[in-house]
């Protein structure tokens, strides 16, 4: 059960750690070369739009960057203890 728990904790960690590394790069994109990224999204991501977007990602991008680093040695070292 616990197990099952922290594959579900790991997957979803690592899934959104991807979606948001992928706006990050998108919106840093789109604030360096905003002719092609607002082309690719029809307009949709404008170069403020993206340098908000890009302020504003910083914070979660870390907190789950030091989840997923830190997730896997905090588990080993909660069953070290636990088993002694």
């Amino acid at each position: 059960m616990a197990q099952t728990r922290r594959k579900i904790a790991e997957t979803t960690i690592h899934s959104s750690l991807l979606v948001l590394t992928l706006v990050y790069l998108v919106s840093g994109l789109g604030i360096t070369q905003y002719h092609i990224i607002e082309t690719l999204t029809l307009g949709l991501l404008t170069k403020n739009l993206a340098f908000v977007l890009h302020e504003n990602l910083l914070t979660p991008f870390i907190v789950l960057l030091l989840a997923h680093v830190l997730l896997s040695p905090a588990v080993r070292i909660y069953t070290h203890f636990r088993k002694h």
